[in-house]
């Protein structure tokens, strides 16, 4: 009895437990390169989304300093409108001054002459 269980024991040590350790070994291979493969598939996505967060960053920062310029070129027609705004008045307050002078000669010459 004691040399079967002895050789069952040795059947057990030489034989079961390496091929079990082969087994479990390609196992475990499989299941770190399908892990791997799946971070690695993640890491793509996430390089491509921090790249279009980069492009959209950027394309954000260009759209603020063009907003920028037209702001100041907005801020330059309105002072050039106002100044023709002015100019415009101005034109017609010295239209009505001319006009009044032409009816206070007239009255004067009524009365005068």
């Amino acid at each position: 009895m004691e040399d079967l269980v002895s050789l069952l024991t040795k059947f057990h040590r030489e034989i079961v437990v390496p091929d079990m350790e082969r087994i479990v070994g390609a196992s475990e291979q499989r299941l770190r390169a399908e892990m791997n493969e799946g971070f690695d598939q993640s890491n793509g996505h996430f390089d491509a989304i921090y790249l279009r967060f980069d492009r959209l960053e950027t394309e954000y920062h260009m759209l603020v300093a063009g907003l920028k310029r037209v702001e100041e070129r907005l801020e330059g027609i309105e002072t050039r409108l106002d100044r023709m705004a002015l100019r415009s008045e101005l034109i017609e307050l010295q239209t009505r001054v001319d006009d009044l002078q032409g009816q206070v000669r007239a009255l004067a010459a009524r009365l005068g002459g």
